[in-house]
């Protein structure tokens, strides 16, 4: 028997029902999108990589200028909808998303085709590569709308509280038609041209299973009500929630654009290639956000803060646990997984690793707090948080790259991620009542201290090498494992336990029967 609630079981199982599928994907494609870069970096060389980074990163700044928000707008008011009852609106926020999106976006891919020369001449380290870049650009402005039209129909499937369309969609069928494409185009020897359009193709694949998706979701009542347009609502949601995601630091790639304009395709390069090994350390994080987002409107409109707290609390837990250990390993020996991902070419970048998971550990351990804030209505305060991230960024990274170069920017995101998720609680305990630190939030801290010593203690062990370095990072992980189970399972993990083994058990049943 568990100690939980009838309700704060369901939550649970919700949450770890959805995570667990997100994570499979997340996986999934964080280890094609890792594949791509180990190819790519190796293909391009880390001039020709930095080159294709800046290229999609302009084109993901518009494609989120592009969506203007209207994916969690479409997400929120169908959660909303559904939460009340009033299925007419599920259909008309679909219509009023995929509307909005679109007609932002269509403005967005004009602008970039027209800016495009502008950018090609700030991004470019000489005249030679400017016709390239500007070539470049203008491919990439295909993928605004295709983007856009991709994640509004995968957070439309969100909004029912299903993960397994959205995954299917954006982290399975997009990121394996680009890697399948990718590594055809780089092996036939089109360059960065062929990576940006099997980019740019892999997300038209992905919208034609989006749509396949969305139809699929709606239910026989849902289609059968009249349709009703919350235009006006989604709108006014949609527009500050667009400048906290175009203005996030991680999702803005301030970095990567800072670098092209003040330094070289090579720095850039490299950046990437660090920012590319923090991917398994935020695995947990990015799998949960999106099932959690959705709860959190769930809840707070049912009035539950006890509820919503509780689950913050846990999936808080849940992430340090599964992120601590890896940006601990990133910090101790940066140098092992440079040499293993990015070859030599990747000489210089270990610095760089370390920095950056130093950052992480306060975003991936201050939770989905910025998603609490904008569930619960407060898009506005996001809003304000990514100004003020963006123009700290911007002012430490004007101040510090042409001086220190890529170790100045490793340093500008680590202390602006600190301090924006850090701002980030103490706004969510004011405005809605709920913080994400539980007293058993210390036991993931306590298994990665234990780890760390591990790791630390054996470099004063004789030998060197590879193989020496992967044995004390193996120990480690044993350590990590153990400090964690003397420690002692909560209620929440003990009772997603005991239903996985509940399925086990069921299946192997059925097995036996067969």
């Amino acid at each position: 028997m568990t100690g939980l609630s009838k309700a704060e079981a369901s939550d649970v199982r919700t949450v770890a029902r959805g995570g667990a599928v997100q994570i499979v994907g997340q996986v999934t494609q964080r280890g094609l999108s890792f594949l791509f870069f180990i190819v790519a970096f190796r293909v391009l060389g880390k001039g020709g990589y930095g080159l294709y980074r800046q290229v999609s990163q302009v084109g993901g700044i518009a494609a989120q200028l592009g969506l203007l928000g209207f994916n969690y707008a479409g997400m929120r008011f169908i959660s909303k909808a559904r939460a009340g009852g009033r299925l007419g609106e599920v259909r008309g926020a679909m219509r009023v998303a995929i509307a909005g999106a679109m007609a932002a976006s269509a403005v967005a891919l004009v602008a970039l085709i027209l800016l495009a020369g502008r950018l090609a001449s700030a991004f470019g380290d000489s005249p030679e590569d400017v016709g390239e870049l500007e070539g470049l650009l203008h491919l990439a402005a295909v993928y605004i709308p295709l983007y856009a039209l991709m994640q509004v129909l995968r957070y439309c499937t969100q909004a029912y509280k299903t993960m397994v369309p959205s995954v299917m969609t954006g982290n399975v069928i997009q990121p394996a038609a680009r890697f399948v494409l990718g590594v055809g185009v780089l092996a036939a020897g089109f360059g960065v041209t062929g990576a940006v359009s099997s980019l740019v193709a892999s997300v038209g694949v992905a919208c034609l299973a989006g749509g396949f998706y969305v139809r699929r979701m709606l239910t026989t009542e849902e289609r059968a009500a009249p349709i009703e347009y919350p235009a006006r609502p989604m709108i006014r949601f949609a527009l500050p929630q667009a400048g906290a995601s175009l203005l996030g630091v991680q999702t803005l790639g301030l970095g990567i654009i800072l670098l092209g304009l003040y330094s070289t395709d090579a720095s850039v390069g490299l950046f990437a290639a660090a920012l590319s090994l923090q991917g398994p350390g935020t695995v947990f994080l990015g799998g949960i956000v999106n099932i959690w987002a959705p709860v959190v409107s769930d809840l707070h409109e049912r009035g539950e803060l006890d509820r919503l707290e509780g689950l913050y609390q846990t999936i808080n837990r849940w992430i340090a646990t599964f992120s601590f250990p890896v940006f601990a390993l990133l910090i101790i020996e940066p140098d092992l997984f440079v040499r293993l991902f990015a070859g030599e070419q990747g000489a210089g970048a270990a610095r760089i690793v370390a920095i950056l998971a130093a950052g992480n550990f306060f975003y991936t351990g201050t939770g989905p707090t910025g998603y609490v804030l904008s569930m619960t209505g407060r898009p506005g305060v996001n809003f304000i948080n990514s100004i003020a991230g963006v123009s700290l960024y911007a002012l430490g990274g004007i101040i510090l790259v042409p001086r220190y170069g890529i170790v100045g920017m490793a340093i500008v995101d680590a202390v602006v991620t600190s301090l924006i998720n850090i701002v980030r609680v103490i706004e969510a305990k004011i405005l809605v009542g709920v913080q994400p630190f539980g007293r058993s939030f210390a036991k993931p801290v306590l298994a990665t201290i234990a780890g760390a010593i591990v790791l630390l203690a054996a470099r004063y062990l004789p030998g060197a090498g590879t193989l020496k370095e992967i044995a004390s990072v193996v120990v480690a992980a044993f350590v990590y494992i153990a400090v964690l189970k003397r420690l002692g399972l909560d209620e929440q993990e003990r009772y997603v336990l005991a239903r996985i083994k509940k399925r086990a058990l069921k299946r192997g049943g059925k097995n036996d029967e067969q």
